[in-house]
């Protein structure tokens, strides 16, 4: 129970680290935080203004100033705009931008009350300009990330696993593997997605004829080119891992004997050697899924796709009004497979202790 308690008490502490980070960019400040600037008609005053605007007060009626609540300049800008005889409504810049703790404080405290009373934020929709709740488009943008991002992470263990035997079985294979995984780790992400897009678009030139969707268009999404950047990147991490173990593995006695009996190299890495690096794969795993998440906003992001990691990056859907939501969303699917690694551990590995127990 000690420890149950442990983990979820470090859940939670991840959770809000994640949530106070996501709104840090709430502490920058570059217009008045409780000023909007206005220009009227002469269908209505300043005074009669004020009055429609309640809690707001006038500073500099020729300039059009208008005091506002602390922190309600958007909402009060947008609302002045409705009214009728109200020429134009803008926030007031500021001099240069400021860092205003005080500002922070006002977003988190806001957001945690929308939270409690089940508003988690809305955004607006580049097509339809239409604002969507977030809890609505939430599950709709979970669906549409884990499409590619789990069938891409399984095919990147399980191809990482393959290879990393293969590597083993063969020294010459071992050795250009070797050179091709030095090559990739050395690789930023976003190069390699574009080198896969790339190659579609040659493919579809040379061919005369589509081949693969390389970009959101609507509702129709690309499957290939996120699925294979997440496939791609967590196994080269995955491969370098297992080609150390499966090496330290070979040097154990239990291996020089099992030779000796008279089986091959291939049986022994099957039989005995990949039951026994099934720990080092479990432990690396955690990272691999983390790289695999990364990689997926990158790819959403440069693919236009509106999946979870795109809301967060591309600006067309900078119009969030809680981005944090998604971002803890994110970091529960992140902890979510975390736990599942941890229960594969202490289900399939045994440890030294465990096994000395009468």
């Amino acid at each position: 129970m000690k420890s149950i308690g442990r983990w979820l008490l470090l859940g939670a502490i991840t959770l809000i680290g994640i949530f106070l980070l996501s709104n840090i960019r709430q502490m920058f400040l570059s217009v008045q935080p409780d000023q909007i600037k206005v220009t009227v008609n002469a269908s209505i005053s300043m005074q009669k203004l004020s009055e429609m605007l309640p809690g707001s007060k006038i500073l500099n009626e020729k300039g059009g100033l208008l005091e506002v609540p602390y922190g309600k300049f958007w909402e009060y800008q947008g609302t002045a705009m409705t009214i009728k005889g109200v020429l134009r409504s803008a926030v007031v810049p500021l001099e240069k931008p400021i860092i205003s703790w005080r500002y922070y404080g006002y977003t988190v405290q806001d957001q945690l009350k929308g939270f409690l009373h089940g508003d988690f934020g809305k955004y607006r929709d580049p097509y339809t300009r239409k604002e969507v709740p977030m809890t609505t488009a939430i599950p709709t943008m979970l669906l549409k990330t884990c499409t590619y991002f789990i069938p891409g992470l399984l095919l990147a263990i399980l191809l990482s696993i393959l290879v990393a035997l293969w590597a083993s079985i063969s020294r010459r294979v071992g050795a250009v593997l070797d050179g091709i995984h030095a090559l990739l780790v050395g690789l930023p992400d976003f190069f390699l997605i574009v080198l896969i897009q790339l190659a579609a678009i040659y493919a579809t030139k040379i061919l005369g004829h589509y081949v693969l969707l390389i970009v959101q268009v609507g509702e129709r999404t690309p499957f290939l080119i996120p699925f294979l950047t997440i496939a791609l990147i967590p196994s080269v991490t995955i491969y370098g891992t297992l080609r150390v173990a499966i090496a330290r593995e070979l040097g154990q006695d239990y291996v020089v004997t099992a030779l000796a009996k008279g089986l091959t190299r291939r049986e022994v890495l099957v039989s005995h050697v990949l039951r026994n690096v099934l720990e080092d794969v479990l432990a690396i795993l955690p990272r691999a899924t983390t790289l695999a998440l990364a990689s997926m906003a990158v790819a959403e992001a440069i693919c236009g796709i509106g999946g979870l990691g795109g809301f967060i990056i591309l600006p067309i859907y900078q119009g969030i009004t809680s981005m944090s939501a998604i971002c803890v969303v994110l970091g529960v699917v992140a902890m979510a497979f975390h736990i599942l690694y941890a229960l594969l551990r202490k289900r399939f590995v045994v440890r030294a202790e465990e096994a000395a127990r009468p």
